[in-house]
């Protein structure tokens, strides 16, 4: 009998939602659209069927009586045994076979089973909002100028609604044509013989009233921006534990580019 809450890295007393949330931090590791793990097929269908059945009370209920008598060893009496062990074991078949076809899908489709991240009660049946991060693991091909930075990245796809995906766009739309906006100010006549301090506070407060107006437009639709809530979502907390940093490379991080990386993406 297969122990699924070792499988899962769990223990009896985890409730449901820790259930869930583990399985989709190893689906995100295991599943062979996404892993390196030459084992990621196999490791997946696990995972998968031990979530199929803990993750529902009753089926968990049937399963602990069963956990206890055969991996605990504790005697107990089941009553009609044999019906809840078919019933455990018709079920984790019909399991391994929807994960099986769930493996084979890419794990961007895979995710759409999972609520959205961004605007509550919707599936996430859009595109999901790519999170790139990046850890940085030493210096290759010399010292100084000479050398490069070697780094692990991980794109980390946060599950979105197809609702959030278009007010994502509409938001960026917005920043898009705020900042156009500002770029063109010094264009204007009544602006010409403005001071110094004036050029540069006057696009500045057209790019924060463009943000703004963008998360006005989120709040009144009942969804969260990419930029600031993408990062609170688990997987991301857990890479960041990890020392992982936001950005696709390590010049994000290490140079000037990343400010100017970081405000860009602040403002779309």
């Amino acid at each position: 009998m297969k122990d699924y809450y070792k499988i899962l890295g769990l223990n009896r007393d985890s409730s449901i939602e820790t259930i869930k949330q583990k399985f989709k931090e190893l689906a995100f590791e295991y599943h062979p659209d996404v892993s390196d793990n030459r084992d990621a097929g196999e490791i997946f269908i696990e995972i998968y069927e031990a979530y199929h059945i803990l993750s529902h009370p009753d089926k968990k209920k049937s399963y602990d009586l069963l956990h206890d008598k055969y991996i605990n060893n504790i005697r107990t009496f089941i009553p009609d045994e044999e019906s809840v062990r078919d019933d455990i074991n018709n079920i984790s078949d019909r399991a391994r076979a929807n994960a099986r076809q769930k493996a084979q899908v890419r794990y961007n489709d895979f995710i759409k089973d999972l609520d959205c991240f961004f605007t509550e009660g919707l599936k996430a049946d859009g595109v999901p909002f790519s999170y790139n991060m990046h850890k940085n693991i030493g210096i290759s091909g010399g010292i100084g100028p000479m050398g490069s930075i070697k780094s692990k990245t991980v794109s980390i796809p946060v599950p979105r609604s197809k609702k959030a995906l278009r007010l994502h766009l509409t938001g960026f739309a917005i920043k898009a044509l705020f900042f156009v906006f500002a770029i063109l100010t010094p264009r204007i006549e009544l602006y010409e013989g403005a001071g110094i301090l004036t050029k540069v506070l006057f696009p500045a407060a057209v790019l924060l009233t463009g943000g703004l107006v963008t998360h006005l437009v989120y709040f009144l639709n009942g969804t969260k921006s990419k930029f600031f809530h993408a990062r609170k979502y688990f997987l991301t907390e857990k890479y960041r534990a990890k020392g992982y940093k936001r950005g696709f490379h390590p010049m994000v991080s290490t140079t000037p580019v990343g400010i100017i990386s970081y405000f860009l993406r602040l403002i779309f």
